[in-house]
């Protein structure tokens, strides 16, 4: 996030990140997927991947710690792993605050069912956007208008089984594992440019506790990682968590629009 000519606008750093996604997929269509695009997709892979998408889709609210691991590239063309921490805390249908946290950059979000509000905590400058009503709603506005990829965006979707399965080829159950010590089970899927990888937590609460993604049809295939951890479906998230309050001293300066509302670009 940068300021040029006074708006904050949302622009590839010096450092290019290669794999600039959410978890699992893009945001998709929210219609049920064809028999045919399941086809692939092992009974077992199936069955779990469908069980986590649930178990999410139902939770009325839930916070989470997220640490991702992403190749990224230097203008030099050195390769190398750039780091971030990310907490995330969701009240459905339309809340959402999450703080994301590097030695590069030091960012804020808040979403409040109104309004789309941006912090950039190391340059002390934020922004402030109408919203739509809903998660699923602003997610797409986010994206489309202003050019944000809002971190761990699938975990959030009102149904995450279908956006993940929407262009899948094939899913495979890898069997039973371990993440930094949590029984969990592995799975596998491809599509035509991307290949990733799920592994969920075995026992009664079926979170996701790492996600890899490999584009295929990227130099080198870079990959994009991310553990995640303190799972809370418990500790109830209050109004006040999600209302943006201005630090002191900070300049308030216009978001930069990739598109107008009517979709056409300016």
């Amino acid at each position: 996030m940068r300021q040029i000519n006074g708006k904050l606008c949302f622009l590839t750093p010096r450092i290019r990140l290669l794999a600039v996604t959410g978890i699992l997929l893009s945001v998709g269509s929210l219609s049920g997927p064809a028999a045919d695009e399941t086809a692939g997709i092992d009974s077992r892979a199936d069955e779990l991947l469908r069980r986590t998408s649930d178990y999410l889709a139902q939770a009325p609210f839930y916070s989470v710690n997220a640490e991702v691991w992403q190749d990224a590239e230097l203008d030099s063309g050195q390769r190398f792993q750039a780091t971030r921490t990310i907490d995330l805390e969701m009240r459905r249908p339309n809340r959402l605050h999450f703080e994301v946290r590097s030695t590069r950059h030091n960012r804020g979000i808040w979403y409040d069912g109104k309004s789309l509000s941006i912090l950039n905590r190391n340059r002390n400058l934020y922004g402030t956007a109408p919203a739509p009503g809903t998660l699923d709603e602003m997610l797409d506005v986010a994206a489309v208008r202003f050019g944000m990829t809002i971190p761990l965006e699938d975990l959030m979707q009102s149904n995450p089984y279908t956006n993940a399965v929407r262009k899948v080829s094939a899913g495979t159950y890898l069997g039973p594992t371990t993440v930094l010590g949590v029984s969990c089970e592995h799975l596998a899927f491809t599509q035509t440019n991307i290949d990733w990888q799920v592994w969920i937590e075995d026992g009664p609460k079926p979170v996701p506790r790492k996600i890899v993604i490999t584009y295929k049809d990227e130099a080198g295939s870079p990959e994009y990682m991310a553990l995640l951890s303190k799972w809370d479906f418990v500790t109830k998230l209050p109004d006040f968590v999600f209302n943006f309050e201005p630090p002191p001293g900070a300049q308030k300066i216009d978001m930069v629009e990739l598109r107008s509302p009517t979709g056409r670009n300016r």
